[in-house]
């Protein structure tokens, strides 16, 4: 029956689909191939539906005779791309489409496998599952692994709310971003820097966006534009599939975790901080140490802590010396009274107070050069605790010190305990560079050395004021010319 229905149809063009399909529309059609049983089913309801409906069979499906069963001694596949001819400009986030024939091939060329096959429906229809909206579920039907990361990440979040600047796969992959591309990584690393500030720049309201404007000029981006594929990138920190904010316990760039981060490239730098007293208190969770976003910036990589005039000012410090020297984030922490106590720890002032010269010191030292492991003027990541800080002012003040011109610590009770309070004032070694403690024989030496000046001074005036006139000069010369020709006559 089958087989004289279809061959009602006359000569190897169909005028519409209603021949093929009443004999395909059957679930019992099948053909072998292979050994094995193929369905030829079409069924028409779904057909009807499809963005191809209003085709004939013998658009795609060429070659068929319908008057012979089978159509075809050799069935060619179906070729889409014979109509389709922009795909691979349409597909980029496929990139091997290009060099498909559209005939077949893996899944990640083969246009069935993704469109399906009678019941192909427009990518614009909201109920497609190749609409951007159902992209994840169904790029994740081959992609697992990125779809499983993806649903948790803050893309995801957004895209379920309906938010419609929310990206897909589709979205961010319609650009070359990925190794398939062929590309260089530095162009790769480009391309995903383009891709992120495409929406993140925009995001006014976002405090982290706005560092974005000056990424490239930050020393990731301008390591990257002069060619160091080395150079973090976006995905290099933030990561690709897995996007988290920066406050969720899981985030790549969560303030416990962005020294982890860092230390991908930064090894020797990270391994320094750890062991010092904020790298440990971070490893534990505490999020009010500073991490490496604190004093370097999270995208321009140049930031500059806000202090107000009055902190500064109340702690007899110059804003100049602490921008110039970089310790002005040291003070934004420990100027912080609120914060201090929370730790049972003395605010900048107080912690200092038994320095003479206060300002002397703000002007001259960092806080770097006391409170880190290295010797000044090199700078170390390892912070010191405060029972392991350098207090011993001779390590500063003595003829071996290579700050020895510089007047940077001085030294109070330790001397003392150790020679007595006598010995210990005088034999002091803070006397190499001429400083004192005793306010006594600082005294004594300024009056002696101003007394030395006005001595000499006036010795020079009386000098002056006592030499001899001209005329005097001139009849001491005739006497002396009067007796020698005296003598000679």
């Amino acid at each position: 029956m089958l087989f004289s229905i279809c061959l009602f149809a006359q000569g190897k063009k169909i005028a519409d689909n209603s021949v093929c399909l009443s004999c395909h529309d059957d679930p019992t059609i099948t053909m072998e191939r292979n050994g094995k049983t193929i369905s030829l089913e079409v069924k028409k309801h779904i057909f009807s539906t499809s963005v191809h409906s209003s085709l004939t069979c013998d658009k795609c499906h060429i070659n068929f005779n319908p008057d012979e069963i089978p159509h075809s001694p050799k069935i060619e596949p179906v070729n889409c791309l014979s109509c389709h001819k922009n795909a691979s400009q349409t597909h980029k986030f496929h990139p091997r489409i290009a060099f498909a024939s559209g005939t077949g091939g893996t899944d990640d060329v083969n246009c069935k496998k993704c469109h399906g096959y009678h019941n192909v429906s427009s990518p614009k229809k909201l109920g497609s599952r190749t609409h951007f909206l159902n992209s994840t579920n169904f790029c994740g039907g081959c992609h697992e692994k990125e779809r499983d990361l993806h649903i948790k990440s803050e893309h995801s979040v957004h895209l379920s709310k309906d938010n419609p600047n929310a990206p897909t796969c589709i979205f961010c992959h319609q650009m070359p971003i990925t190794k398939g591309n062929k590309l260089p990584i530095v162009q790769l690393k480009l391309n995903q820097e383009k891709l992120c500030l495409t929406c993140h720049i925009k995001q006014v309201e976002n405090p982290f966006a706005k560092t974005l404007i000056d990424y490239d000029k930050s020393v990731h981006g301008s390591a990257l534009r002069k060619g160091n594929q080395n150079s973090a990138g976006c995905i290099d920190c933030h990561g690709s599939h897995d996007l988290q904010k920066v406050d969720a316990p899981t985030s790549r760039i969560h303030p416990t975790k962005v020294s982890e981060i860092c230390g991908k490239c930064h090894v020797a730098i990270t391994q320094e901080y750890h062991s010092s007293i904020h790298g440990i208190e971070l490893v534990k969770g505490n999020q009010d140490v500073p991490g490496c976003t604190y004093c370097h910036g999270e995208h321009a990589i140049s930031p500059m802590a806000k202090v107000e005039q009055r902190i500064i000012e109340a702690n007899r410090m110059n804003f100049r010396t602490l921008v110039s020297n970089q310790m002005v984030f040291c003070v934004r922490c420990h100027t912080n009274d609120t914060l201090m106590n929370k730790y049972n720890l003395s605010t900048l002032a107080k912690a200092h107070d038994w320095l003479p010269n206060l300002e002397a010191h703000w002007e001259t030292v960092r806080c770097v050069d006391c409170h880190s492991s290295y010797e000044p003027p090199n700078l170390s990541h390892n912070i010191l605790s405060r029972e392991a800080t350098v207090k011993k002012c001779e390590e500063c003040h003595s003829k071996n010190s290579i700050l020895m011109t510089k007047l940077y610590k001085h030294e109070k009770e330790q001397s003392r305990e150790k020679y007595g309070f006598i010995n210990g004032t005088i034999l002091s070694d803070a006397y190499v560079i001429a400083s004192t403690r005793n306010v006594y024989l600082d005294f004594f030496g300024v009056a002696l050395f101003s007394a030395m000046i006005v001595l000499i001074l006036l010795h020079s005036f009386l000098r002056w004021y006592f030499r001899p006139s001209k005329n005097t000069v001139t009849e001491q010369k005739d006497s002396e010319i009067k007796d020698i020709m005296e003598k000679s006559d």
